[in-house]
């Protein structure tokens, strides 16, 4: 197997609805063989946390702006607290 077949990236871009705000947005999910990591992206509109496996941060992009007709973020602390992170 040649260095080119075992180090190219392959993606994934899934379409995903928030479950906080209604919003829609794609994303793409970077993948290489053997750095598959735990990966955080963000809600575009409200900020909520959600993660993934990559091997590097996930690209989104919004498709749809938020249905539930509010303007509020989000609060993570929870989520990130039991991610490893204090605040």
């Amino acid at each position: 197997m040649s260095w080119e077949t075992k180090n190219t990236y392959s993606k994934s871009n899934d379409v995903e609805k928030c479950t906080n705000c209604g919003a829609t947005y794609e994303v793409d999910v970077p993948a290489q063989g053997g750095h598959m990591e735990s990966e955080e992206y963000f809600c575009p509109e409200c900020s909520k946390g959600y993660s993934t496996r990559a091997s590097m941060s996930p690209r989104v992009t919004l498709i749809t702006g938020r249905t539930d007709g509010k303007t509020d973020r989000y609060d993570n602390t929870e989520w990130l607290k039991n991610r490893g992170y204090n605040q």
